[in-house]
């Protein structure tokens, strides 16, 4: 069995495969290009060949507009790009011209490091939301003949795994964290609005690359901006629940599976996700809070057979540790899962810094060594 066999058996049919994969989730050449070209990346990536259940991520990981293509334009000069240099930095600014009136965006790249920083949200007033929602926006479509190099590209490696945010992601992106926060109490019919747009939009994108047969797997995200203590469990249950089921559905009937990413405490909402129906959830952060709420054996309990448990090695760790305690720290999950519930190791989250530090490549190859060892991967 292959590594493509290998996950998609873990993913479609709830059970590991004679062993537990890992996945660096996303340090490889194809999630991210860059890292292909860049000296400090190459040994990592070159055990990652041999070793890493690759998930190459496919389409943009970003919500905000000029950053994804969900909220596309269908006309080139309702958008005004402006980009210059300030020292190490380079800041982008999009300025987008609504039936009610333009919306800006401003966001900021830093020399060294591969994330995108957001300056200025789109929406920033009420009048904001108004213009947003005026906006005829046209999701475009990727290139099937540019997702099929990919998949052929990675092979027997792994799966190609397409990005996709929530609603409620695709929203708060695009609108201050606490001004959405005040909002769902002193307006909630216009952030229901808001809500119901971006759902519309996120479903018009994934119905077309679904018909057009892209993707091995689906990664939704965003759930964790509404989850407690941030919000009441009720209001998740409305904002994400409902309005991420839809999208669940469509790539049940697709025939796909769904791989769902929540940060932080997730001890309330994992009778949520099985409502939901996710088959896989990640990256299952363990205490103490505010990191997590809940141990990975218990997750593993909870869930049972119901879907993948994925996680739960911190970037942090990988940053910071030694070998032999990263060694230890895979071992630890090997055994806190055991034969609870399907599993797969990887990271909290990747590196995205140039030059890649010589400690955090050697903690990731000491990782995939590790769950190799521990996970009872074939020689």
């Amino acid at each position: 069995m292959n590594r493509r066999e290998a996950l998609l058996t873990l993913l479609t049919q709830k059970r590991n495969p004679g062993y537990i994969p890992v996945s660096t989730y996303g340090v490889d050449r194809y999630s991210h290009p860059w890292m292909a070209d860049d000296p400090s990346y190459q040994e990592v990536l070159a055990w990652g060949d041999r070793y890493d259940h690759i998930q190459a991520f496919y389409r943009s990981y970003y919500a905000s507009f000029g950053l994804t293509d969900i909220l596309a334009v269908d006309d080139p000069e309702r958008v005004t790009v402006e980009r210059w240099r300030q020292e190490r930095t380079v800041i982008t600014r999009y300025t987008l011209h609504t039936p009610r009136g333009d919306l800006m965006a401003e966001y900021k790249d830093i020399d060294g490091n591969k994330s995108t920083w957001r300056e200025r949200h789109l929406m920033q007033t009420d009048d904001d939301i108004e213009a947003f929602l005026s906006m005829p926006f046209r999701p475009k479509l990727p290139d099937p003949a540019e997702y099929q190099a990919l998949r052929e590209a990675v092979g027997e490696r792994g799966i190609v795994q397409v990005q996709l945010p929530n609603p409620v992601c695709l929203v708060i992106e695009n609108m201050d964290y606490t001004e959405f926060m005040i909002r769902t109490r002193t307006m909630p019919e216009k952030i229901d609005a808001l809500l119901e747009r971006a759902q519309q939009l996120i479903l018009e994108w994934l119905q077309g690359v679904l018909a057009a047969g892209i993707g091995d797997s689906f990664r939704i995200f965003g759930p964790e901006y509404c989850q407690p203590p941030q919000m009441r469990l009720s209001y998740y249950q409305h904002a994400v629940t409902e309005f991420d089921r839809p999208l669940v559905e469509a790539i049940h009937r697709a025939g796909k599976v769904v791989q769902y990413h929540c940060h932080g405490p997730i001890r309330a909402l994992l009778d949520e996700f099985l409502k939901l129906g996710v088959d896989a959830i990640d990256p299952c952060e363990a205490p103490p809070a505010p990191t997590g709420d809940i141990t990975l054996r218990e997750v593993a309990e909870r869930m049972g057979n119901a879907l993948v448990v994925m996680g739960n090695i911190q970037l942090d760790d990988l940053e910071r540790a030694e070998p032999e305690q990263i060694d230890r720290l895979v071992a630890d999950a090997v055994d806190a899962v055991g034969d609870r519930a399907p599993f797969m190791l990887l990271p909290t989250a990747a590196p995205f810094v140039t030059p890649l530090p010589e400690r955090t490549a050697r903690n990731l190859i000491q990782f995939m060594e590790s769950a190799r060892k521990y996970g009872g991967a074939p020689v």
